[in-house]
């Protein structure tokens, strides 16, 4: 089974974001990645897992900004 998360891009583009990703020298798209698995929105499914983990204040920063899936499709 695939998961497929649909964000708007804009989350990409804010600062705060963009600031965490380059904190762990990844991009924004893969620190939401890793954001949504850590917090359990949806299991890992790469045989990889990033060698980090966003400190409470980071989750707690992503939660204020509002990052949510605006879809989540299971394939």
């Amino acid at each position: 089974m695939e998961t497929k998360i649909i964000l708007p891009k804009e989350f990409c583009k804010m600062d705060a974001i963009r600031y965490v990703a380059s904190r762990y020298n990844t991009t924004p798209e893969k620190v939401l990645e890793h954001y949504f698995i850590q917090t359990g929105i949806v299991k890992p499914g790469g045989a990889t897992e990033d060698d980090y983990e966003l400190k409470p204040n980071e989750v707690a920063l992503f939660h204020d900004l509002g990052v949510q899936p605006s879809l989540i499709e299971i394939q």
